[in-house]
């Protein structure tokens, strides 16, 4: 059950080892090439006598992904060039015309998570595999029966059906200042200024936060920005002889209504159902510009922007 980042790969790990596979979608979502290979040796003799051409091979995966942040954020006329790498694939690995009609999203690409595979499409296109997207009605005791009434037996059934993507510290109770905790202070929309900081919770710093997410880009880059405001913060507290830092509520107010205002206009609130966007319509999830923009915001605290306390 399910056609999203878990089932993507899942169905081509199991589908040679099945007699038959039925894979059920509630709605496509777009893919990318995942373009997995291994180096040559000559790749990494080049690499290792010259560095300069690893950092040009990193650069050049960041800008295409910054490429990606600018389209689905500020720069939505962009979008076609997604999409049509996104076709493309879907092209080259299906001939089928009804399958392909099947597995075409009819949203704005980025809008749901874009996934990244080379194994999908093929293994969509197998003979012992069959895409239904007529919706389930019910798990019977003999398989599945969907919204035509077709019933196909099943002897196990793979639940690849989403996760709590919005509990960002979860389980964890985590209380603030007079005690009042961090699931109080939330309410319905976890909120934070950079993703890093909430008022009412001095000393604490979250790594990849509320809005610390994308379309693209890498978490690996979000934790490094956070871990450097982190350290800014320490180091100003040296300076100052503070035992405590908390960032101020009006600023933190500001910053959250700006956030606001720019995902409104992201790919993400284009029209489909997502998980970054919750049933009222919030967005706790993505930053809204691009991934330099993040970096350039985290690298030093704006002067004013937190109290410093002995």
């Amino acid at each position: 059950m399910g056609t999203g980042c878990s089932a993507i790969q899942v169905v081509p790990a199991i589908q040679p080892e099945v007699a038959q596979l039925d894979v059920y979608q509630r709605s496509p979502g777009w893919t990318f090439p995942k373009g997995d290979r291994e180096y040559s040796l000559l790749e990494r003799s080049l690499y290792k006598r010259l560095p300069a051409l690893r950092r040009l091979d990193r650069a050049s995966v960041y800008a295409f992904q910054e490429f990606g942040a600018a389209a689905m954020t500020s720069q939505r006329w962009l979008l076609p060039v997604l999409r049509a790498i996104a076709r493309r694939q879907i092209n080259a690995a299906i001939a089928d015309p009804e399958l392909r009609r099947k597995v075409t999203p009819t949203d704005e690409v980025g809008c749901k998570r874009i996934m990244l595979t080379d194994e999908w499409y093929p293994a969509l296109a197998e003979p012992n595999v069959e895409l239904i997207d007529a919706g389930i009605e019910s798990v019977t005791a003999n398989g599945i029966r969907d919204a035509t009434g077709a019933e196909r037996p099943a002897d196990a059934i793979v639940l690849a059906t989403g996760f709590a993507s919005h509990d960002f510290v979860a389980p964890m109770e985590i209380a603030g200042r007079e005690g009042r905790t961090l699931a109080e202070a939330w309410g319905e929309v976890p909120r934070a200024y950079l993703g890093l900081t909430v008022p009412g919770f001095p000393n604490m710093f979250l790594l990849y936060g509320p809005n610390t997410n994308g379309g693209t880009g890498s978490v690996v880059n979000t934790l490094e920005c956070g871990i450097g405001h982190v350290l800014a913060a320490l180091g100003e507290m040296e300076a100052m002889g503070a035992e405590r830092i908390e960032v101020r509520p009006e600023v933190a107010e500001e910053f959250d209504s700006e956030l606001r205002a720019a995902l409104a206009k992201t790919v993400w609130h284009s029209g489909c159902t997502n998980w970054y966007v919750d049933e009222n319509g919030n967005d706790p999830s993505n930053w809204p510009w691009t991934w330099g923009a993040y970096r350039r915001r985290t690298a030093r605290l704006v002067p004013g922007a937190y109290a410093l306390q002995p």
